[in-house]
């Protein structure tokens, strides 16, 4: 079988440096169909067909393999993870983590996420220049330190969070993209980048193994924390989740929960400087959901139009380019037969921008997400399928109060000159230079 046409070798190196663009070029060459090479990595099958996207994500998961596809990620948590797991070992332990993001669950985190959220805020500068996106990665760390990890009474906590922020920033620096390939994942001792990697992930898997058996020997003690509900969690046989499997599950949330929501929430912040009529439009509405009252879970459900926001950010400014499922035999989807071996990846970034799905699809309109059903095969920031990411709900949640708190307590303003390029940033995609902005004034607490 021949696949479709795509560009060549050094054309595909774009897809590293600046994937929107190669993107782009590639469909206007291309079509909805192209295909990205790699030597040593299966093809990668793109489509922005909503036909195709939809039986893929209906596809058979015994043929159609998310967890092999996501394999290259495993350099960054581990491959017991979520992410990396197919068939019957992915549905046993899907069973087990998905009741602790959703539900009664979710509530408990919110003050957790507003506390988080105003001590950051208390930290900016007035009237000077400063990156946002680093405050947003330090809220999203944070927020999984607690709300997670549980770690702000832990006595390893100091020395989880030291390990933690030295391995991420190694994965967020232009290392992180090469650890992806598994040839260039060397260990030439702890000077050499993969092999710190190596010793650090070491030295993390040490300190959280020792924070298992604490709360082991801890159980009775009600924790809210979702390593504590892990822990707790028992399947139809009253097997637990291993741990190592723990282990990799909580740095996949991390990874997924630190660096993705953190690149989102930047992009939200840059689309409000560059609509402020949307900005005043979405601090109306927390104005007028909380009253004087601090936000809190009573609140979040009813931030429509901000979800809205969010919703229509992550529709233009997606931050995996992505999906993918790498085909255990031979397939026809939309008509088109595809070998055994190859990744086809729905293209998240070509699909939420095509103008026979969205109207007006370059335009920042958050009204479209109000009041209609939107096509799962059309919007699917967090995947879709039975392998839709099992925190986004969490994610959600969490940028709808940080905003709240950000529109609630500060007056942005954009750096003359400056436009948001994208970057980067272990597996996300962020604003270029941190996204600089000037806080203008500050409100000393919660209310509006």
């Amino acid at each position: 079988m021949q696949l479709a046409p795509g560009p060549g070798f050094f054309a595909t190196l774009n897809f590293v440096r600046n994937p929107f663009r190669f993107l782009d070029d590639s469909a206007r060459r291309y079509g909805d169909w192209f295909t990205l090479r790699v030597p040593g990595v299966a093809p990668f099958v793109f489509t922005s067909d909503p036909v195709a996207i939809r039986e893929i994500f209906q596809g058979d998961p015994a043929i159609f393999l998310a967890g092999k596809a996501n394999r290259p990620l495993g350099a960054f948590t581990g491959e017991r993870s979520l992410l990396f797991l197919d068939g019957p070992a992915h549905l046993h332990d899907r069973r087990l983590i998905l009741p602790a993001f959703h539900g009664e669950r979710m509530q408990a985190y919110a003050d957790i996420m507003r506390s988080v959220a105003d001590a950051e805020i208390d930290r900016w500068p007035i009237e000077q220049p400063f990156p946002i996106h680093p405050a947003m990665r330090a809220i999203t760390f944070e927020v999984i330190m607690r709300a997670v990890f549980g770690l702000q009474d832990s006595p390893n906590a100091a020395l989880i969070r030291e390990t933690l922020s030295k391995l991420f920033a190694l994965y967020a620096s232009g290392f992180g993209t090469l650890f992806a390939l598994p040839a260039l994942r060397i260990d030439l001792g702890p000077l050499s980048p993969w092999g710190r990697a190596v010793r650090l992930h070491g030295e993390f898997s040490q300190l959280l193994f020792a924070t298992i058996r604490e709360r082991r020997e801890t159980v009775a003690e009600p924790r809210s924390d979702i390593l504590s509900m892990l822990l707790l969690a028992r399947d139809e046989n009253g097997v637990p989740l291993d741990q190592e499997a723990l282990r990799d599950e909580m740095l996949t949330l991390l990874l997924a929960g630190h660096e993705t929501t953190a690149a989102s929430l930047s992009w939200v912040i840059n689309r409000l400087l560059g609509n402020p009529e949307v900005a005043e439009r979405a601090r109306s509405e927390v104005r007028s959901v909380t009253g004087a009252e601090p936000i809190g879970a009573v609140h979040v459900n009813k931030l429509r139009y901000l979800e809205a926001v969010i919703n229509e950010t992550m529709r233009l400014d997606p931050v995996i380019p992505n999906a993918g499922r790498q085909l255990q035999a031979p397939v026809t989807i939309a008509g088109r037969q595809l070998p055994a071996g190859v990744v086809v990846a729905p293209c998240i970034y070509l699909t939420h921008r095509r103008s026979d799905l969205w109207e007006d699809a370059l335009k920042f309109q958050p009204e479209r997400f109000l009041g209609s059903r939107i096509d799962p095969y059309a919007f699917f920031p967090f995947g879709g399928g039975t392998r839709r990411c099992v925190g986004a709900a969490f994610a959600t949640y969490q940028m709808k109060i940080v905003l709240a708190q950000i529109l609630a307590r500060v007056e942005l303003k954009p750096i003359p000159g400056y436009t948001a390029r994208l970057e980067r940033r272990s597996i996300a995609i962020a604003p270029s230079r941190g996204l600089p902005i000037v806080v203008s004034s500050r409100r000393s607490g919660p209310r509006l």
